[in-house]
């Protein structure tokens, strides 16, 4: 499993000001290595979204000699010191930014004297995108906007481009350019607008920027805010020209397949332009409840389906410049939440390096649910500042307490399957006036151990049971459940409207918290992206959850029909295809009718509901039963030579105390093969009193009592 790092660096009590990043120093080479580190995600070369001469400063820039005393280097030589060490270094492109800085300019137009923070020194301007594109202080760097592109840039409608920042902006129904203000830093100047991707000038000057990441020598591109302009909506976007046009054409296809309400069935989409359909009825955009507004749920899939050819333009262009460069360059996207918007966009990846919509002390099940979504794939997740406890912890870390809760929180990540990256000097928002640095010894202690049992940490769970995400069945529900969140107002946000249903989320949070083992499998609509949700996949599991899935394809329904044939089991809540076609709706009656099928309506209990699970399950019992209550999280491995670890979190953290009290936990598991040897790891090497008892007469358990767990315990299990 990947060892990632959170690697902003930006300064401690300082703003994070985006999108230029501190100079690196060797120091940080040397905590990399304390850290164990072997990924680097938001690390280099973040500067393309001011300019592309401001980004081959970052890379390439003279360093001054006074600064080499202290180890100071450019992005270029922080990148070769890292790769002396297996260390892989991931570019930043920040897809959705677009920036202008207040400036100070030396009087003969050669010198930036000052950027973003002013001194009052020589002339007053701005810089940032205009004024590269439009050459306007061209002895500031060696190169100019012709020297990048020397026919110069010229639009959809044919026009030459001589403003790259107003070309490229999101716009609002009134024309308006639609802010990032979750990267704008409160009290200072500087104006970021979202950049809108389906803006083949945008694409072209994204693409200068990742050639120049890939001659700088990174390991990889890491891809942030990838859903653009699908980021746009909660902030009234988009409705530029390259949205409007191909939206408009959009809806004349499907109004010629019959797909659109009856409203629009005459409509003359040559001449429609969706911000002035709203504009005209007076409709709020996005509103509180975008399924009411007409045609939000078209203009949402069409945004989806633009949005992943256009991300793979940007995935195909990384591999083959690399390519082109005799390298292999890998490729990841900043997935956030990983939810509906970014499932299309998962198979272009090799790494996911993403946030989460909020950071919580404990999160089992959202760690189960992002497993599933990296289908195997590396991961590495970052801390979100916004409605979570990042602000908390990063204050009571600075006065020396909490570590162990820190310390818990990476693990709990392991237990589940994940990576929870180390921030090292990571993003604080746009308020706060600090980063979020992880306390040094707390965290070499965390990540040595991790390094030392890598043989005994798997994405892989070795679990029952699989739990079924349907994305047909959830996308609309999703987008109704953002919440009004006044920091980060996007369809993004971290607020979440609890009045809308989601059994899904329930029902996981539910198995978590009863200790359940169990994997999601995530499901398409049959086109927009290729799921995996075949026999093959499936058969591995004893049960099969489907939660309150309205919408399955013909095709999905006829794998479960064949997974039940196989003397599997289903548990289904709610409906199941209710939405669907003609031919899905008479196979989900057929899964229905099924013997092997369990059916719980609605209005039962989430707990009946998880009990009736168990008892689909052999001799009526979890894979894991944990006795008692205990306060833990526990979670199965299997590891590549066969076994099994067990790894159990102790969430037992005592503030007065400050620190975490052992607990007693006692848990039976069902192994595949018989348990000859058990061994205990414990993060601190304690020597842990654990009783243990195969019973191969009971469907082959496993009995383990272990009097006083610590914050974290790993139990390794040899099988004959």
């Amino acid at each position: 499993m990947e060892r990632g790092i959170y690697f902003d660096a930006w300064y401690r009590d300082e703003h994070c000001f985006h999108p230029s990043l501190p100079m690196r120093r060797t120091q940080m080479v040397e905590d990399l290595k304390d850290y164990e580190a072997t990924l680097l995600v938001w690390s280099a070369l973040g500067g393309g979204s001011l300019s592309l001469p401001y980004l081959e400063e970052e890379a390439y820039g003279e360093v001054p000699q006074r600064l080499r005393v202290y180890g100071y280097m450019n992005d270029q030589e922080f990148i070769r010191e890292c790769d002396k060490h297996g260390i892989k270094v991931f570019g930043v492109v920040f897809e959705v930014q677009g920036w202008e800085f207040p400036a100070e300019i030396s009087e003969d137009g050669t010198q930036l004297l000052s950027l973003n923070i002013l001194r009052g020194e020589g002339n007053k301007t701005w810089y940032g995108l205009r004024e590269f594109s439009q050459d306007k202080y061209p002895k500031l760097f060696k190169k100019t906007f012709r020297d990048y592109f020397p026919d110069g840039l010229t639009n959809s409608a044919g026009e030459p481009v001589t403003d790259l920042w107003g070309e490229c902006a999101a716009r609002k129904w009134d024309g308006t350019a639609v802010h990032a203000a979750w990267v704008e830093v409160v009290g200072y100047e500087q104006i970021c607008y979202q950049m809108c991707r389906n803006n083949p000038v945008w694409r072209a000057y994204l693409k200068k920027i990742i050639e120049i990441q890939i001659d700088a020598g990174v390991h990889g591109v890491h891809l942030d805010e990838c859903e653009l302009p699908i980021t746009a909506i909660n902030y009234g976007g988009c409705f530029c020209k390259d949205c409007m046009k191909p939206f408009s054409a959009y809806l004349k296809e499907r109004q010629q397949l019959g797909l659109l309400p009856a409203e629009f069935a005459d409509m003359d989409f040559d001449t429609f332009h969706y911000g002035e359909y709203i504009k005209a009825n007076g409709i709020d955009f996005p509103g509180p409840n975008r399924g009411a507004i007409p045609l939000f749920s078209d203009y949402f899939q069409f945004q989806m389906k633009i949005m992943t050819g256009y991300f793979k333009e940007l995935t195909d262009h990384v591999r083959a410049y690399g390519k082109s460069k005799g390298r292999d360059v890998l490729v990841s996207g900043n997935f956030f939440h990983v939810m509906h918007q970014y499932m299309p966009l998962q198979p272009e990846v090799d790494i996911i390096a993403t946030e989460m919509r909020n950071t919580l002390y404990r999160q089992a099940y959202w760690y189960r649910y992002a497993n599933g979504f990296a289908g195997g794939k590396p991961m590495t997740v970052v801390e979100n500042p916004y409605g979570g406890i990042v602000p908390e912890l990063l204050e009571n870390l600075k006065n020396g307490r909490m570590a162990e809760q820190f310390q818990l929180m990476l693990l709990e990540a392991t237990t589940f399957g994940c990576n929870l990256s180390i921030p090292y000097g990571g993003w604080m928002g746009n308020t706060i006036r600090d980063a979020f640095y992880a306390p040094k010894e707390p965290t070499m202690a965390v990540q040595q151990f991790l390094k030392k049992n890598d043989h005994l940490i798997s994405n892989i769970s070795g679990a029952e049971i699989a739990v079924n995400y349907s994305y047909p069945s959830y996308w609309h529900r999703e987008n109704d459940a953002v919440g009004d969140d006044g920091d980060q107002a996007t369809m993004l946000s971290s607020a979440v409207n609890k009045d809308v249903i989601m059994p899904f989320w329930d029902i996981i949070r539910q198995m978590s918290k009863q200790h359940v083992p169990y994997d999601v499998i995530i499901s398409d609509d049959g086109e927009l992206f290729q799921d995996e949700f075949t026999l093959d996949r499936l058969s591995k599991y004893k049960c099969l959850v489907l939660p309150d899935n309205d919408i399955m394809t013909a095709k999905q329904l006829s794998t479960v029909l064949e997974y039940l044939d196989g003397d599997r089991k289903v548990v289904v809540y709610g409906r199941l295809a209710n939405n669907g076609s003609e031919e899905a709706r008479a196979l989900a009656a057929r899964v229905l009718s099924h013997p092997g099928t369990q059916i719980c309506e609605e209005s039962d209990k989430l707990y009946g509901f998880i009990t009736a699970i168990r008892g689909m399950l052999p001799n009526a019992k979890f894979q894991i039963e944990v006795d008692g209550s205990p306060d833990i999280g526990i979670n199965p491995h299997a590891l590549e030579n066969g076994g099994l670890a067990v790894h159990l979190v102790n969430y037992g953290f005592d503030r007065q105390q400050d620190c975490v009290v052992p607990v007693t936990a006692a848990f039976r598991v069902r192994t595949p093969r018989a348990v000859t040897e058990v061994t205990v790891h414990t993060l601190n090497g304690e020597d842990l009193q654990a009783e243990w008892r195969y019973d191969a007469d009971s469907d082959g358990c496993l009995s383990v009592q272990i009097a006083k767990l610590p914050l974290y315990a790993l139990v390794e299990c040899r099988m004959v």
